[in-house]
């Protein structure tokens, strides 16, 4: 299963070889094929002065290529290998001027917030929506906006075998700069305490860990948002509204010919004793019939319109092979448990306590002002 590492950074990447190593010491190593930074353009300057260039003191190596050879021997890697590529996002903005969006800088206002969720947001989704990757957010690096932005899009996309996680570094190695990862080459570093005198400080002493942050994978609860609204406000919303309740009986159409039943304006595809059923209780309410306390209370009803059906429509291409079979009362039971499924996939649940709840009444409550009966077509 491939494993991309997405975190945010700003002036002081070296969170990214910080992460990239407490992974690597996990039994079993975790090394991840792609490293996705979405940074600034500053952010973007700092990887390329800090990781990329080479450094006398580490014998001509960059960092990140030090690094890798480092991760790669300890996780018995071949050298060449095609793991820990880098691939720095630069958030881009708007620009009013030019008309050409520009690099960010910084982050600073309301709208470049904005700007940046929705980044996160694109950058993040496919890798999410791959089912055979396994993603993992470092919220440590960047603004705090930053990292509170990947952890809100993590919940918003994330599969339960993504992870969230914060890199722990040992004092005073998160305040030195110059520190990448334990162990690394290069001289011993200096350390300056507030008015004291600079004290020596060994890599080889560090201690780097990860906290691995708990997160709520909505996207398991809310299957069908998975659609391409890829803005971190829209998906919000989206999810927000689901969860909702519902002011007021739902406004309900069917269309029975085509086996549709729209629901606070979502068409939902019913076939068979599904949508028998529907059709039945949807006349009982346009007929203002009161509901049924039970099922033992529908079934002579439901019996009677089932015949009814078979009179008018023996050849509704939908509902042909369950007419051609015996109805039982217990289809009503199943049929509502196969609408309280078909509700909550298509983003309405909150109306089903209107139309089918688990327990008491037997009926749809629906909105009479909004309701049409669409007549059927039946061919």
């Amino acid at each position: 299963m491939p494993t991309i590492l997405v975190a945010v950074s700003g002036m002081s990447p070296a969170i990214l070889t910080e992460t990239i190593w407490a992974l690597a010491q996990e039994s079993p190593p975790v090394v991840p094929d792609e490293v996705v930074v979405i940074t600034t353009s500053r952010g973007e300057q700092d990887i390329q002065q800090q990781l990329l260039t080479p450094l006398e003191a580490w014998g001509g190596q960059t960092v990140w290529a030090k690094l890798r050879e480092d991760i790669f021997a300890g996780a018995r890697l071949p050298k060449e290998n095609l793991r820990l590529q880098l691939s720095p996002r630069v958030i881009d903005l708007p620009d009013a001027a030019t008309g050409v969006r520009q690099k960010a800088d910084d982050l600073r206002t309301h709208a470049q917030n904005d700007a940046a969720a929705n980044f996160i947001v694109q950058t993040l989704a496919p890798y999410c929506d791959a089912q055979d990757h396994q993603v993992i957010a470092s919220i440590a690096g960047g603004r705090k906006t930053m990292g509170a932005l990947l952890y809100g899009a993590m919940s918003l996309l994330g599969k339960e075998t993504d992870r969230v996680t914060h890199v722990l570094v040992s004092e005073p190695f998160e305040f030195i700069r110059g520190f990448y990862y334990p162990g690394q080459p290069g001289p011993i570093l200096e350390f300056r305490p507030f008015n004291g005198p600079p004290a020596p400080a060994d890599p080889g002493d560090a201690v780097v860990e990860l906290a691995d942050l708990p997160f709520v994978p909505l996207r398991n609860k809310f299957e069908e948002l998975n659609e391409p609204r890829r803005t971190f406000a829209g998906l919000v919303d989206c999810y927000a509204r689901a969860e909702r309740p519902l002011q007021g009986s739902p406004a309900v159409t069917l269309d029975a010919a085509n086996g549709i039943l729209s629901v606070q304006g979502k068409p939902i595809l019913l076939v068979g004793r599904c949508l028998v059923v529907a059709s039945f209780l949807y006349e009982q309410a346009l007929a203002g019939q009161a509901m049924f306390e039970d099922v033992v209370d529908a079934a002579e009803a439901y019996l009677a319109f089932v015949r009814q059906w078979q009179q008018q429509y023996p050849h509704h291409r939908k509902t042909s092979r369950y007419i051609a079979g015996k109805a039982a009362k217990e289809d009503i039971t199943r049929s509502l448990s196969e609408l309280r499924t078909l509700l909550k996939k298509n983003n309405v649940a909150s109306c089903i306590p209107f139309l089918a709840p688990a327990r008491s009444r037997i009926g749809f409550d629906i909105h009479r002002d909004t309701v049409r009966d669409v007549p059927p077509r039946v061919g």
